[in-house]
């Protein structure tokens, strides 16, 4: 009986299957509705929307996340089962080069695993030399609010000094200050009648393995190519 399942979970059928019941499962939450509710998951992360989320509009990723499991588990009883048949008949980078897609994919998983739970994202208006504070108790003061407004009256360039210490950075759009683990952001300025930042805090304890995953992923997918062209 364990056997029988064993091979099951290690089955290349289960996996394809698992992996198409996710891109099914993905397309009905975002078809679906819920306004406001559904609309919040990019503003938080993820298990704080699942646990402030009612099930009826959450049911869908839930279920995703179950399949994605058991599509971690396929993937790492599949890398066993490769290694057990192909070693010492098949050359070593036709054998190692799947399971470095694997592990990637793996890591990407467990990335963002650890994103959803101690992930933070959060949006706040900053008037010029207010402090955003940390919760470690320390924080980072803002200043030199500035902009440019073109001729048809839309703001065209902005941005603010960000100062920790004796250390201080210029952000701006897509040039992120960051703190302890966090990144500030800075999304829109006000210049009148006071100077006032909307700044965005976000903090990823997944990145690192994120980025990690993504270049396993890649180098696999790139020496699984080339000793498929020496074919």
């Amino acid at each position: 009986m364990l056997k029988n399942l064993y091979n099951r979970l290690a089955s290349l059928d289960l996996g394809i299957w698992l992996m198409a019941g996710v891109i099914v499962l993905l397309a009905a939450g975002s078809f679906s509705g819920g306004g406001a509710e559904s609309s919040s998951i990019n503003d938080m992360p993820l298990f704080a929307w699942l646990r402030e989320t009612p099930l009826a509009l959450s049911w869908w990723l839930w279920f995703t996340i179950a399949l994605l499991l058991f599509l971690a588990v396929n993937t790492v009883l599949c890398s066993i089962e490769s290694l057990r048949g192909k070693y010492g008949r098949a050359r070593f980078l036709t054998l190692i080069a799947p399971q470095v897609m694997h592990a990637g994919f793996l890591l990407i998983v467990l990335a963002h695993l650890f994103s959803a739970y101690g992930g933070l994202k959060g949006v706040m208006q900053v008037n010029e030399g207010e402090t955003i504070g940390f919760p470690d108790g320390t924080g980072v003061v803002v200043g030199n609010i500035s902009g440019e407004v073109g001729q048809m009256g839309m703001m065209t360039d902005y941005s603010a000094d960000v100062r920790s210490g004796t250390v201080v950075q210029t952000i701006s759009p897509n040039h992120p200050f960051f703190y302890k683990g966090f990144g500030v952001y800075l999304k829109e300025v006000q210049l009148v009648p006071y100077r006032a930042a909307l700044v965005e805090i976000h903090r990823e304890p997944g990145a690192g393995l994120a980025l990690a995953g993504a270049l396993l992923f890649t180098v696999g997918n790139v020496v699984l190519l080339y000793v498929r062209r020496g074919r």
